[in-house]
């Protein structure tokens, strides 16, 4: 959550300098593993760098999923789903608002979307893995 808020916490210049940085990161072992290919950064930039940017989003997210099931299950058998799913779309929602007051961000519905789907995701994981090891005993 820390991170995540400090990520958030970027003014657009600095943010937008960071998903930049990884995006080329992710340009040049792109540009390594496809050898032949003679795209240019700033078409991979123009093609990738957005849904770079949300999958950076859901990422956040899906690991703060996982962590917030994972400490749920520490203190209750009920609502295992609900709970950590609760908790993290509110803190999507606050993550999103906090950036109203962040020079140069603003507040999306998208991102709270992504955000969500993203700790969704990590829920669910969380949650087949515990069947699956359930169903071995």
């Amino acid at each position: 959550m820390g991170l995540i808020f400090y990520m958030s916490s970027q003014p657009q210049l600095e943010s937008e300098a960071t998903s930049n940085l990884a995006t080329e990161i992710i340009f040049k072992v792109y540009a390594i593993l496809l050898s032949s290919s003679h795209m240019e950064v700033s078409d991979f930039f123009a093609l990738y760098g957005q849904p770079i940017r949300k999958l950076a989003h859901f990422t956040e997210f899906l690991i703060l999923g996982i962590l917030a099931y994972s400490n749920i299950r520490e203190y209750t058998k009920k609502h295992l789903f609900l709970y950590p799913l609760l908790f993290s779309v509110l803190y999507a929602i606050s993550d999103e608002i906090h950036q109203l007051f962040v020079e140069g961000r603003f507040c999306a519905l998208k991102d709270m979307l992504i955000d969500s789907s993203g700790a969704l995701t990590g829920i669910l994981l969380c949650h087949l893995i515990k069947r699956l090891c359930q169903r071995k005993d």
